[in-house]
Formats: structure tokens, C-alpha cells, sequence
């Protein structure tokens, strides 16, 4: 049975989960694309060996729970975790894309990067983007059919040549009894998504809302700054 107890210190933030157990945390640590370097699991590993019962669990959205924290521990683990997402845009989840893949059509993972490069130098606030899915190719690796916004690679004509693009998917959900895959607006070229989704952000972070409470109410908006790209 499980028996661990807590030291008496206490934390919290953005990125600590208090347990059930009293006294006890969870470090959610989430590396940017779900790529962390290899020598993180080194690392983590050589912190954590020596803690009681202390376990990395993984979630779906690529990212990682360490679970079963004391407070110095867990203080210990969020500090060597610093390096993951702080944003709620820096979760997105993307395939490992086709710089790796055969079957990838599109780099998956260098969009996301030019995607929070473009947020970042612009200023957008957190939450006012949602978390991506972005996956390579029309294969679901990337879960871009349940995202709030999702993409998947393709092609797209240009002066009669194919150009790297992305289909956008607008409006997915995962959550338990609300699952539904997300409505296809049309296709954007690779090199202006990030612009596209600047201007969204811009206009979210304009009215005060997040980007889940905005969509309820302007999906005609959504679907007008869309239209520029596509």
C-alpha cells in the first residue's frame, strides 16, 4: 500500500498539481513539440532515483506527470523542468513530421516552431491562442481532428506548382461526452500560418477573452480572418 506523506512544506504554481494525498505533489512538465533532449530523462532520472515512490507518467498530449512529491521535491523537479512549456499555446501537440517521418508530408514540428516564434515576438497573451494539434500528414499522429485548432499537411497550388500547406481544422474536442471531430475551413500555405494565427491572437487578446471563451461567439470572426489565408 502506499504510505509516503508529505515534509511539511507546501508549494504551488501554474505547473503543480496538489495530490489527494496530503501534503503530496504532481510537476506537470510539458517539452516544447513533446521532443525533450534525450539527456532530460538522464537527468530526470539521477534527481528522482533517490525520492520515495516518485514516478514520470505520460500523457497523450505529449506531455509528463511527476507524481508522488514531497514540497522540497517537487521544488527540486519544477526547476529542472523549467526548460517545457510556460504558455498554454507552447502544449500544442505536433507529429514528429516529416524531417523524421516517411509517411510525413509536412514538417510538423518546425511549423509549430516558426508558430510560437511568430506569438512570441508579437506579444500574444497566454490563452489567447488555445493549444494546436498539428500533424504532418492526413494520419491522425498529431490528433489535429480534435484540436480547438488543428492542421494537417498537404499541398497547395501556386502559380501552378505545389507549395507546402496545411488543412486548418476549426472547433475539435476531446473531452468525455462532448468528442467531436473538427470542421475543415480550407487549406493555408505553410509560410503564412503563423501570420494567421498572430492576427487571431491579436483579436482574442483585443476583447479580454481567451480563445475558448472567444470561439463561442465568433466563429463568423474566425472564420473571416481565416478566409484572408486561404
Amino acid at each position: 500500500s502506499f504510505t509516503k506523506q508529505g515534509d511539511g512544506t507546501t508549494i504551488s504554481g501554474k505547473r503543480i498539481i496538489e495530490q489527494k494525498q496530503p501534503g503530496l505533489y504532481t510537476v506537470s512538465y510539458h517539452p516544447i513539440g513533446g521532443c525533450p533532449a534525450p539527456s532530460k530523462f538522464r537527468e530526470l532520472a539521477n534527481l528522482i532515483q533517490d525520492m520515495e515512490d516518485v514516478e514520470l507518467r505520460l500523457s497523450p498530449d505529449e506531455g509528463m506527470y511527476i507524481i508522488n512529491l514531497t514540497g522540497a521535491e517537487a521544488r527540486k523537479v519544477l526547476a529542472a523542468t523549467e526548460d517545457g512549456a510556460q504558455t498554454l499555446l507552447e502544449t500544442s501537440v505536433a507529429c514528429i513530421g516529416a524531417s523524421i517521418c516517411q509517411a510525413g508530408v509536412r514538417d510538423s514540428q518546425q511549423m509549430l516552431a516558426d508558430i510560437l516564434a511568430a506569438a512570441r515576438a508579437a506579444g500574444i497573451k497566454d490563452g489567447a491562442l488555445p493549444q494546436l494539434h498539428i500533424s504532418g500528414c492526413p494520419s491522425s499522429c498529431g490528433t489535429h481532428q480534435t484540436g480547438e485548432i488543428g492542421f494537417h499537411g498537404c499541398a497547395k497550388r501556386v502559380n501552378n506548382a505545389p507549395a507546402p500547406a496545411f488543412t486548418l481544422h476549426v472547433n475539435g474536442c476531446d473531452a468525455q461526452g462532448e468528442e467531436r471531430f473538427g470542421r475543415q475551413l480550407g487549406v493555408i500555405l505553410a509560410d503564412q500560418i503563423p501570420a494567421f494565427l498572430v492576427e487571431l491572437g491579436t483579436a482574442v487578446q483585443n476583447t479580454g477573452m481567451t480563445y475558448s471563451e472567444w470561439k463561442e461567439d465568433h466563429m463568423p470572426e474566425l472564420e473571416a480572418i481565416a478566409a484572408k489565408y486561404i
